[in-house]
């Protein structure tokens, strides 16, 4: 072009431009309700969910400060109805208090309000769409990547089936919880003063299933053989992948979501009093034990401390 404005810095990357908007710091947003947590079972520490609303008629890029840098984060749901948004954060542990902090970036042309009289305003070539105004914050980024969390979510491993067991047996074996499973990508700065900002895709559904047999005898005159029973047991975990900052480092590990058991045992007819045969259950997983979005995450690490 042989007109406009560009700010390049020692990298030879563009960071100010007239024809690239730059995201600016809209505010804090508002918390507005608290999910009461749960399930804290099978050896997870729970979760718990904060929803948060703020008013923009732009897409707001949301950046999470923790205040309880030894838990996992990440924005579970972002909705909108006509200027509200929405954000569900969910947050490792039961514990309501500590929530995190959501600070709010729009482009420089959604900000408005300032009074201040000096500063730098990069136009557009329409004259009207602002791309960067130093008056509102800009946004600055001081890390960032890609990463993944670890590919198996529980402590002991991606839960199995196995069989063999007594019939009627129930007693779990496995530990769903996920706080060693993460990998780690090296960041610097003061951790206590960092935020993120990194989508939460990849979610799995895992199981520990427990089949139980036995085959009780039958008299030689009732016909002889034996009574086939069978059991099934069956716990299983919801995660959906979230992160941690911490000293020198960002994390990618999981959160876990939802929980539940189901078992069920039957046995045929025959035995010693003859008879038909039976059952019962109880309990059902309704999710497909399967992990989807398994992918390496980009993400962005801002100083909150920039911004109030």
């Amino acid at each position: 072009m042989s007109y406009g404005f560009s700010a390049i810095n020692t990298s030879g990357q563009v960071i100010i431009s007239d024809e690239m908007e730059n995201l600016h710091f809209l505010g804090k947003a508002t918390l507005n309700s608290i999910d009461g947590g749960g399930h804290n079972n099978y050896g997870s520490d729970g979760r718990i969910i904060f929803t948060y609303t703020i008013t923009t008629s732009a897409t707001p890029l949301v950046f999470i400060k923790p205040t309880d840098y030894a838990r996992w984060h990440a924005v579970l749901t972002q909705s909108v109805s006509g200027s509200t948004w929405t954000f569900d954060v969910i947050v490792s542990g039961t514990s309501s208090s500590n929530p995190p902090e959501l600070f709010c970036f729009v482009n420089a042309n959604s900000t408005s309000g300032t009074t201040s009289t000096h500063g730098l305003v990069v136009w557009k070539s329409d004259g009207t769409t602002r791309t960067f105004d130093s008056r509102y914050n800009p946004l600055v980024v001081t890390g960032g990547g890609t990463i993944a969390p670890d590919s198996c979510p529980s402590n002991d491993g991606c839960p199995t089936t196995t069989s063999g067991h007594p019939w009627n047996y129930n007693t779990l074996d496995h530990d769903f919880g996920s706080e060693n499973q993460y990998n780690s990508s090296a960041i610097s700065g003061t951790y206590t003063d960092l935020m993120f900002s990194a989508p939460s895709l990849v979610q799995g559904v895992y199981k520990r299933q427990a089949e139980g047999y036995k085959c009780s005898s039958i008299p030689w005159y009732e016909g002889g053989g034996c009574q086939p029973h069978w059991s099934t047991a069956m716990w299983w975990f919801m995660y959906r992948g979230g992160f941690r900052i911490r000293s020198g480092y960002f994390d990618a590990g999981w959160i876990g979501y939802s929980s539940g058991y189901s078992f069920s045992s039957t046995f045929e007819s025959g035995g010693w009093f003859g008879g038909g045969g039976g059952g019962y259950s109880t309990g059902s997983m309704p999710y497909t034990a399967k992990t989807i979005n398994y992918t390496s995450n980009a993400y962005m690490i801002a100083d909150s401390t920039r911004y109030g």
